[in-house]
């Protein structure tokens, strides 16, 4: 029997169920609701509890910076080599599939080799003095890169950002919690230092088999090129395929309206496509709209706006979803008397009820958002 294709309505509804955009998921541990979704895109601190709490029911409580501070979820750059909350448990996996694409990187934007170059070398043995300052505190990025330009000796100084590339691309790091954290102004410690060291008996290709199941159970039905597109292109695309493949007969063959594979795990949620879809406001990067390739995020976002979610600048803007669909941008803004509220600005005519299901919304959600999340938003105004 040849494989069931599924229309876009249908794949519609099967992500938004497994990720709580349907009906909210259950309450329970900040890790725990991480986890379920794979992973929540990070680049901004304050936007992941926003994130959490549109998926969850009315009144749920949610404390993602105790979360933080108590190790349980950590902020990293892991996927595309963007940063991601995500369980402290799933840190070590992710970043063995992951971290390989900065040295990948590195090698691409300064034809060297960071290890075997005279300037790899030196890099590399420059990374000893980083860790013992990170002994001390936490370090930013123009500090690591103070060090580690001032141990290159006789050779030519690194290029702007080189340095910090090298030592990011060598070591596991995470972002750590502290008082003025912000988008752009981050503090940095090994992860080793912070949730313990890797797992002995980790695996590369073991790990990457368990992030293509967590990244299907989180968006799926998807392909393997999408997976490949979640984590990052490149040379490295080819193992992540390899990684889908080997999950075999755990998965089901499904087709897309163009008659692309996709798969899915047989227990996945897949509601008829005339499920009920309620009005959605979305972060701003959400993981749903990043979660595929470019060419295929029609399930979400239809590809006709995608310019106006994506700016050129890579920043994805928050949205709102109507019948399931992304149907307009909004930006956090306060009165003249500082109440918070969401400008919506939808591509389409929208109705006074849904107008007022998502202003209901945002009366909910938006007093958690900190201040930093109502700066500027270029290209917007």
């Amino acid at each position: 029997m040849p494989p069931q294709r599924l229309t876009l309505r249908q794949l519609n509804r099967a992500t938004l169920a497994r990720q709580g955009l349907l009906a909210p998921l259950s309450p329970g541990p900040v890790a725990t609701l991480v986890r379920s979704l794979g992973a929540l895109q990070a680049q901004h601190p304050d936007w992941p509890a926003f994130a959490l709490a549109t998926r969850l029911p009315v009144g749920s409580s949610l404390d993602v910076p105790a979360a933080r501070t108590k190790r349980h979820v950590v902020r990293a750059s892991l996927m595309r080599m963007t940063v991601h909350l995500v369980a402290a448990d799933d840190f070590w996996p992710m970043s063995q599939v992951t971290i390989g694409y900065r040295r990948d990187q590195f090698r691409a934007m300064y034809k060297l080799d960071p290890t075997a170059s005279p300037l790899g070398r030196a890099l590399t043995d420059g990374q000893a003095t980083v860790l013992a300052a990170m002994r001390e505190r936490a370090l930013t990025i123009a500090e690591v890169e103070a060090v580690l330009r001032g141990g290159v000796g006789d050779l030519p100084v690194p290029p702007n950002r080189a340095a910090w590339r090298h030592f990011s691309g060598s070591m596991p790091l995470v972002l750590v919690p502290f008082e003025g954290e912000a988008y752009g102004r981050a503090r940095y410690l090994p992860a080793a230092d912070w949730i313990g060291p890797a797992p002995a008996d980790l695996d590369p290709s073991g790990a990457a088999v368990s992030l293509a199941e967590r990244y299907i159970a989180a968006f799926g039905p998807a392909s393997a090129d999408d997976f490949a597109a979640f984590v990052g292109r490149g040379r490295r695309a080819s193992q992540l395929r390899s990684a889908v493949e080997a999950l075999g007969d755990r998965l089901l063959p499904f087709r897309d309206p163009s008659g692309r594979e996709l798969l899915d795990l047989p227990d996945a949620p897949r509601p008829g496509e005339g499920e009920d879809a309620p009005p959605r406001l979305l972060s701003r990067w959400d993981s749903l709209l990043l979660a595929y390739g470019p060419r295929d995020r029609a399930r979400i976002l239809p590809p006709r706006h995608q310019a106006s979610v994506i700016t050129r600048n890579a920043d994805v803007l928050p949205t709102f979803l109507l019948d399931g669909f992304v149907a307009g941008t909004w930006l956090p803004r306060r009165t003249a008397s500082g109440e918070p509220y969401a400008e919506l600005r939808p591509f389409g005519r929208i109705s006074r009820a849904d107008r007022g299901r998502l202003e209901e919304e945002a009366s909910r959600l938006l007093p958690m958002l900190a201040e930093g999340a109502y700066a500027r938003y270029p290209g917007t105004d």
